[in-house]
């Protein structure tokens, strides 16, 4: 898995690389300091996925400030429609969060400071390179508990909205069985339940009769995106 990093601390992103480097399905294909680097160096290394500070400068000569990865993030989504992006942030901005989402394919937001080790880092990593929607936890409370307008989700119960909420997390079936003390099949009538609710049951299908869209991944960002801030 070829890998780019763009954190404007040289510090913090030396770190980063060297721990990624200790793992042997990893190879980092290269570094960026700036927004303008990290466009460069996308172009040219071909990498599986970009992990990216939301926050970095555009030019290496700026004050850490604003949120130029986060435009970073949205030129690379328009040049780049598939390409995994993993946004770390110090931040517990919900709404870059959201905006991380709004860029559809595989697309993660983890909080610097809630990494608990190395080995939970590189499985974010891992599973937004495999397609998968990754927020941090405590983003996830927060949108969970936001009150919004004509918002499908108000339809799940109390167990959906858990469920869905590990979703979001990147909890699987079955480590969501294993949170939640129920059996697996269990969790997936819960999340059939959630699908159908948030109407996507009807997903379209290849010739094989496999859904050609991750509906797990649909059901995460209607979770994300859908409906607006009351007031």
């Amino acid at each position: 898995m070829r890998v780019v990093v763009a954190e404007d601390s040289g510090l913090y992103r030396d770190l980063l690389v060297r721990a990624l480097l200790d793992y042997g399905d990893i190879e980092v294909a290269g570094q960026a300091a700036t927004t303008a680097e990290l466009l460069d160096l996308v172009e040219q290394a071909v990498p599986d996925i970009v992990i990216i500070d939301i926050a970095m400068p555009p030019t290496a000569s700026q004050a850490p400030e604003g949120d130029a990865g986060l435009t970073a993030a949205r030129e690379l989504r328009r040049r780049h429609p598939d390409l995994p992006i993993l946004a770390l942030s110090q931040y517990q901005e919900v709404s870059w969060a959201q905006e991380i989402a709004t860029l559809d394919g595989p697309v993660g937001y983890q909080l610097k400071g809630r990494v608990e080790d190395m080995d939970s880092l590189v499985q974010a990593i891992r599973d937004v390179a495999h397609g998968d929607t990754r927020i941090d936890q405590t983003l996830v409370k927060a949108l969970l508990a936001r009150k919004r307008h004509n918002d499908p989700i108000d339809q799940l119960s109390p167990t959906e909205r858990r469920v869905l909420e590990l979703m979001a997390e990147g909890f699987s079936n079955t480590a969501i069985a294993a949170e939640l003390s129920y059996a697996r099949q269990t969790v997936e009538g819960i999340i059939t339940s959630i699908y159908r609710k948030l109407e996507l049951t009807a997903l379209p299908k290849d010739q094989n009769g496999k859904p050609v869209v991750n509906g797990r991944v649909l059901a995460i960002l209607a979770f994300l995106r859908w409906g607006r801030p009351r007031p």
